[in-house]
């Protein structure tokens, strides 16, 4: 994987952390600073942050972005997608 889309995911990460943990309103307006600096020149990738903040306010789409995408985001046929309840340990 190519380090942006690997950055991506971990901030992708990291914001559905801290939303969960109680900082939603703060990870809410992260999202949308990083899909603001992604949307002109990486709508893709942008396009991630989208999801994120689908989780953040709990209006998730039927089909996340990287279940529509999978080769680009990592994931393999029937790999548990953690915002789907396949966190380990949760």
């Amino acid at each position: 994987m190519e380090p942006l889309p690997r950055l991506v995911r971990l901030l992708d990460r990291a914001l559905r952390d801290l939303g969960d943990a109680g900082g939603r309103e703060r990870a809410c307006r992260l999202a949308a600073q990083a899909w603001g600096a992604l949307e002109r020149t990486d709508p893709d990738l942008a396009e991630r942050f989208t999801g994120t903040l689908h989780h953040l306010t709990g209006t998730h789409p039927a089909l996340s972005f990287a279940e529509r995408q999978p080769e680009r985001w990592g994931k393999g046929p029937g790999e548990a997608d953690a915002r789907q309840g396949g966190r380990a340990g949760g």
